[in-house]
């Protein structure tokens, strides 16, 4: 479909903003990732997410090099142009359980804290960071994206909530409906936990509990815990996630630079995921990990951890884990002490 200078070539995406498309300028012979707004909203509404992004320029933050607005069918279109990402959002890297390897999130989070610290240098606050708005950019990194309910503010202050995504609301928000610093750092936090529990985790929780207690379990600081994460997560990860999501902006992280700072003394070689069968393994330099529980009567169980190296495939019992004839809970503490080890090398 030809649409002003631009042919539609793939429909990327939808929503209630409208449809983002593949798209070839025939005046400038490249291609765009063209988000066409619905109109709903005044042109001015809708150019305003235009005019923040092309704003923008820095690696870890998508940039919108024009808008056009034209007739159609007897309505105003605003349409954005936008850098094409074809690797799609970080979602595309979730294994089958749903989850991110932790070195993904890590290298993730970093980058969009980034993207982060560029924006608030601005007095832009992003206020709908989550694993959709993440996009993989050409060099692998990780690209905050959608500045459609960002808020804009002319001294750095907190400003009154353009719109709001539920799911990663922060408690402040609902109270003052302002965003600011501490309310994007909060997004930030349940976006990571997102990553490596299960991108689905909260909007689970949400359906499960309805609004009014998802939203209670939020202002106690119960909604996420450190029981909630996978055995696989190291303390100090989980500490830095919990303290971004803490329910008083006292008691978080006061800007997106202390956060990243702690995040970059975090070095882990090793990583844990799912393969396509659905049996999990762990990575670490060139040798794979994995464990095998077998039921060996009365309520016990064995329990094989083997080390395999690449390229040679030679596999070998880590004994240290392997464990014969024991209880459930006891195999379970070998087990997670057996994820941690591939994780930290320890």
């Amino acid at each position: 479909m030809q649409l002003y200078k631009y042919q539609l070539l793939n429909l990327i995406g939808t929503g209630g903003f409208g449809e983002v498309w593949l798209a070839q300028d025939a005046a400038l012979n490249r291609q765009f990732a063209l988000k066409i707004l619905r109109p709903a909203m005044t042109v001015d509404a809708r150019l305003r997410e235009a005019q923040i992004g092309n704003r923008l320029t820095h690696n870890n933050l998508v940039h919108v090099h024009q808008a056009d607005v034209i007739g159609h069918n007897g309505a105003d279109l605003v349409m954005l142009a936008m850098d094409f990402h074809p690797a799609g959002s970080v979602e595309k890297l979730a294994n089958p359980a749903g989850y991110l390897p932790l070195t993904d999130v890590l290298r993730i989070g970093r980058d969009i804290l980034q993207g982060l610290d560029h924006l608030h240098s601005k007095h832009f606050f992003h206020n709908d960071i989550k694993p959709g708005n993440i996009l993989i950019g050409a060099q692998g990194q990780a690209l905050l994206s959608d500045y459609g309910i960002t808020g804009v503010s002319p001294n750095g202050q907190p400003v009154p909530a353009p719109n709001a995504y539920l799911l990663h609301r922060a408690p402040e928000v609902r109270a003052t409906n302002t965003v600011g610093v501490s309310s994007d750092i909060f997004q930030a936090g349940m976006t990571l936990a997102r990553l490596l529990i299960g991108v689905t985790h909260l909007s689970g929780i949400w359906t499960k509990l309805g609004q009014g207690a998802y939203e209670t379990r939020v202002d106690a600081g119960q909604l996420l815990t450190s029981a909630d994460f996978p055995a696989h997560v190291p303390t100090a990860v989980r500490k830095i996630i919990l303290k971004a999501v803490h329910p008083a902006p006292g008691q978080r992280y006061a800007t997106s630079l202390d956060m990243r700072r702690d995040l970059e003394k975090l070095a882990y070689p090793g990583s844990w995921s799912v393969d396509a069968a659905g049996s999990e393994f762990g990575q670490s330099g060139t040798c794979t990990y994995r464990y095998e529980l077998q039921a060996s009567g009365n309520m016990r169980f064995d329990l094989e951890c083997t080390q395999t190296r690449q390229p040679s495939g030679k596999t070998q019992r880590i004994v240290k884990f392997c464990r014969k004839a024991v209880t459930r809970k006891e195999v379970d503490k070998a087990i997670n002490a057996f994820k941690l080890m591939v994780v930290t090398g320890k």
